[in-house]
């Protein structure tokens, strides 16, 4: 299994001191926007017809807040337990949330409101069969804060599991199942069932669904997240691995909700402005030239959100009349399925790194000291808790868990509580109609003095389309303002 995240600083970033605070570092562009949009870049050639905006620095959770309607629907999540699981366990996670919630404003977590259940020891730390704690702890960094930002009242319990491993995952799954931890469980993990390597063994696909299934009837709710790198197509450089095209598991087990990702536009006031589907096409700026390479709208195609059609799980009911037929009988592998099967997502939130969420974490810096720092993160491990956080709101509000999410999800396809992300609905945050959005990452000189800066072109994900209606880029769409009273 492996996470599901992407850090602007690991794309293309640098870092600098953060300016309020000489304590911090911020890893980013030196030049970014606090609201999408609001900066442009002067230093760099037009494209796609004139001058696009600098990247996003990160939002804030009141940024978020606000343009998912949780503001406005007043309810916070208290109440409510949400479980994190992922593996290992970062020693100073309850220290960076609260000191990323001081440097925002935000409400403390305390010891009565975050709590950790832990294994005895740890599988897999130094064979390299998982990713590093380290790497593990930015994750868990980035969905325990994307969930105290939406719900900022709830309860949070984060069950680490022993390792990466299956049988450790499953582990940790049982334990809040048995221990009825929470009522809802954000995971950001994943991985393709049919690898170069082999396929995934049924049994243990079958041993998830299990789970899930009997967490369902003891109204637990399950979530995912559907992938960062659109349809693993094993031509793009992050499907390496991947056998053919493909969806991942255990996002597309019919009983867990998947949640795929948008690029998403928040105005100066917090407003919600649009949002595109997330997949992005990255240009380079040629010192040369001065031009862009490839030229824009022939990037490179980087990363996107995780969808598509299964070819392993059949439609399940709540699908069926919402889904169009053309998509649920059509693998990404060309080829004609033989009956409607399962697609994913379900639903999608913000998770391009372009827009990410601004997250503190402590870690390793360039320079070797291990130190509390901030930067924006993106991918679907982005947007799962934070719809993570908003059920929990939407759980306070009808007073009573949910369980199952998908049929009451599906259920509310046509009641206009979710807004349908379609190719041209990222609204008056386009600069140009007709021309598809893009940002810029504006690295400023490097050592040699040579400007370093890219171009990403938005909302392309590869094979995967927008849509509108269901799509299998965001699913039944993101959540509107109304959604949150939707479910009182």
């Amino acid at each position: 299994m492996r996470t599901n995240h992407v850090r602007l600083d690991e794309v293309d970033a640098d870092r600098t001191a953060g300016p309020d605070d000489p304590d911090t570092t911020y890893k980013g562009p030196r030049l970014c926007s606090d609201s999408f949009g609001e900066k442009p870049a002067r230093n760099v050639p037009d494209a796609f017809g004139g001058r696009n905006p600098l990247s996003v620095c990160g939002y804030t959770p009141e940024q978020l807040r606000f343009a998912y309607g949780v503001t406005q629907a007043h309810e916070r999540g208290a109440g409510v337990t949400v479980a994190i699981v992922d593996a290992y366990a970062s020693p100073t996670m309850l220290a960076d949330a609260n000191r990323y919630a001081m440097n925002h404003d935000e409400r403390l977590l305390t010891p009565d409101h975050y709590r950790e259940v832990t294994p005895p020891s740890y599988n897999h730390l130094t064979d390299g069969f998982c990713e590093t704690p380290a790497a593990w702890a930015v994750e868990e960094a980035l969905d325990v804060e994307a969930v105290h930002a939406m719900a900022p009242q709830a309860d949070i319990v984060y069950v680490a599991a022993a390792s990466c491993d299956d049988t450790d995952l499953m582990a940790a799954l049982q334990t809040v199942i048995d221990q009825h931890l929470a009522t809802i469980v954000s995971d950001s993990w994943g991985g393709v069932p049919h690898s170069v390597y082999g396929d995934a063994d049924p049994a243990t696909m079958a041993a998830y669904s299990a789970l899930f299934r009997r967490g369902a009837q003891e109204d637990i709710s399950f979530l995912f997240a559907s992938g960062d790198c659109g349809a693993a197509d094993p031509r793009v450089e992050c499907a390496a691995g991947s056998a053919r095209p493909q969806t991942e598991y255990p996002a597309q087990d019919p009983w867990v909700t998947a949640v795929g990702g948008t690029s998403l536009a928040i105005g100066p006031f917090d407003d919600y402005v649009g949002e595109v589907g997330w997949g992005d096409r990255r240009s380079v700026l040629a010192p040369a030239d001065g031009g862009w390479t490839p030229a824009a709208g022939a990037g490179q195609w980087k990363y996107g959100g995780g969808g598509g059609t299964s070819e392993d799980v059949p439609q399940p009911d709540y699908q069926a009349g919402v889904v169009p037929a053309a998509l649920s009988t059509s693998l990404m592998t060309g080829a004609r399925a033989r009956q409607p099967m399962r697609v994913v997502p379900d639903v999608a939130l913000a998770a391009d790194p372009m827009t990410g969420f601004m997250v503190g974490v402590t870690e390793k810096q360039q320079n070797g000291r291990v130190r509390y720092g901030e930067s924006s993160i993106g991918g679907t491990s982005l947007a799962t808790p934070l719809f993570a956080g908003l059920m929990a709101d939407a759980q306070q509000g009808a007073g009573h868990p949910f369980g199952f999410l998908n049929p009451a999800l599906y259920g509310k396809a046509m009641s206009g509580v979710f807004n349908d992300v379609t190719p041209a609905s990222l609204g008056e945050a386009a600069p140009r109609p007709g021309s598809p959005p893009a940002t810029v990452v504006d690295l400023g000189e490097d050592a040699a003095g040579r400007h370093q800066a890219r171009l990403y072109q938005l909302g392309d994900d590869g094979l995967l389309a927008t849509r509108p209606g269901y799509d299998d880029v965001t699913g039944l769409g993101s959540p509107s303002l109304s959604y949150l009273r939707s479910w009182r």
